[in-house]
């Protein structure tokens, strides 16, 4: 994809993220006339789509994909799209269809869960050494935003600052603009200039 058409795409989920649909919508269609198989673009117009009809649905499915993304699991618009026409055919079943399908990816990942790190804190009442081994001998799963911006913060207020900007640094673009993220950068670069 070409520099004109990725920031295209940018300002389609930047959009989408401050639930301004229809813009986002628009901006998913001139990705779709330029590369007519962008698979991205094609589950950003469905989830827009959902979005009008059940914001919460749809958001829920967005950040599911982000973290999808980040953990760079494979087919992640697929099976996005794959979520959005079970929705289609059955409303009712969707959150615990949804709820199933973490849980299964979950299972695919050689990984510790957040919740199961935070209760190994708890039960050592040391977040460094936890971290250390985390980061050593496994990888920390997070199925959630919140609990991931819990951790980036908990880097922070155990002088790991600067590991909580890599995490930062490390992930795709479109996640950078959160105003949660924002407000992360903010506050490590404010602590590390007390430092110095």
């Amino acid at each position: 994809m070409d520099r004109k058409s990725k920031d295209i795409l940018r300002k389609a989920k930047k959009a989408f993220l401050a639930k301004k649909y229809h813009i986002a919508i628009n901006y998913f269609n001139d990705i779709i006339v330029l590369h007519p198989d962008s698979k991205e673009a094609k589950m950003g117009i469905l989830l827009c789509d959902v979005a009008i009809d059940n914001e919460e649905q749809a958001q829920k499915l967005f950040e599911y994909y982000q973290i999808t993304k980040t953990q760079k699991l494979p087919n992640a618009e697929e099976n996005i799209i794959n979520l959005i026409n079970i929705l289609d055919k059955n409303t009712n079943h969707f959150v615990s269809l949804l709820n199933d399908y973490e849980e299964a990816q979950i299972n695919d990942i050689d990984g510790i869960l957040y919740s199961d790190f935070k209760k190994l804190i708890e039960a050592n009442n040391d977040f460094k050494k936890m971290f250390e081994y985390a980061m050593f001998n496994t990888k920390i799963v997070f199925t959630k935003k919140s609990d991931f911006y819990e951790f980036l913060n908990l880097l922070i207020d155990n002088g790991l600052g600067d590991i909580s900007m890599q995490y930062i640094e490390s992930l795709r673009g479109d996640i950078i603009y959160d105003n949660e993220v924002q407000k992360i950068i903010k506050r490590a670069l404010k602590i590390n200039e007390n430092k110095h």
